[in-house]
């Protein structure tokens, strides 16, 4: 069991981390070297001049890390800082004592460091915040890693599921391309042997009327004319048929046997036909 000296007399900060170092045989070489604090700044908490160490937040640190070290209680030398710098008495101070616990093991080397315990009070060297740093940024790494994956990866897999489904749908058009293909020609097929093949233009004319006409077919002028009520005539071209019209009005037009509409139209026209 740890055995506690409570500290009723007046004994300074300072004082007490020296008492409890020359007691464990060490020099402030070997603090330095354990604690990483340098021998400048724990010999002036040592000595209790304050003024040469660097702010406030650094000091109680300083003597947390280097009572713990020791085998002491830092946050109650932490309290102790505070009642000394404040001028209260240290019967004051709410602590349960600095309490120095035996049968501390250290090795103190550059190599190897009191190893890390848990709890707020454990001491943790330079090896176990250099492990515990690599830790962090190895976990660190990892979750990059993850999130780079997860930003490229889905991406990725999405691409490949798309593709599969134009490989398949790919494939069905190629299947059913032949059959519809088929079917069109047979259509259009049945479709050519039905329409009549019209190798001229042919032009039949009923007047209702009287009307002057001047026809020529593929540029050769073979009527000039005019056609009484009921006069019926049939002009047939290769290529194209023109016609002039004197009064287009009584006309009634078929061109190879289809209706031309002349609905609303008074006058001369001219009319060119084709095939």
């Amino acid at each position: 069991m740890d055995n506690v000296d409570t500290m009723e007399n007046v004994n300074s900060v300072g004082s007490i981390l020296k008492e409890a170092r020359i007691k464990k045989g060490l020099s402030l070489i070997d603090a330095e070297k354990a604690t990483t604090i340098r021998c400048y700044y724990l010999d002036a908490l040592e000595q209790d001049e304050y003024y040469k160490l660097p702010e406030e937040v650094f000091i109680k640190g300083m003597i947390r890390n280097y009572g713990n070290f020791l085998g002491l209680n830092g946050p109650e030398l932490v309290d102790l800082y505070k009642a000394e710098k404040a001028g209260t008495a240290v019967e004051k101070v709410k602590s349960k004592g600095i309490r120095e616990v035996e049968n501390v093991r250290m090795n103190i080397s550059l190599k190897q460091h009191r190893s890390a315990g848990s709890g707020p009070e454990a001491y943790q060297g330079p090896s176990s915040n250099k492990q515990a740093l690599a830790k962090q940024i190895f976990a660190g790494f990892l979750g990059v890693v993850v999130l780079v994956g997860g930003y490229f990866g889905i991406p990725k897999a999405m691409e490949m599921l798309n593709s599969k489904n134009e490989v398949k749908t790919t494939a069905v058009i190629e299947i059913a391309t032949p059959a519809t293909t088929k079917a069109n020609d047979a259509t259009n097929k049945q479709a050519a042997e039905l329409a009549p093949v019209v190798e001229n233009v042919v032009v039949e004319m009923t007047a209702h009327g009287k009307c002057w006409l001047e026809v020529s077919a593929d540029g050769v002028s073979i009527f000039e004319g005019m056609l009484s009520a009921q006069d019926t005539k049939t002009f047939e071209a290769k290529d194209k048929l023109i016609v002039k019209y004197g009064n287009v009005g009584v006309m009634e037009v078929k061109v190879n046997g289809q209706p031309v509409s002349m609905q609303g139209e008074q006058g001369v026209a001219i009319k060119t036909y084709t095939r």
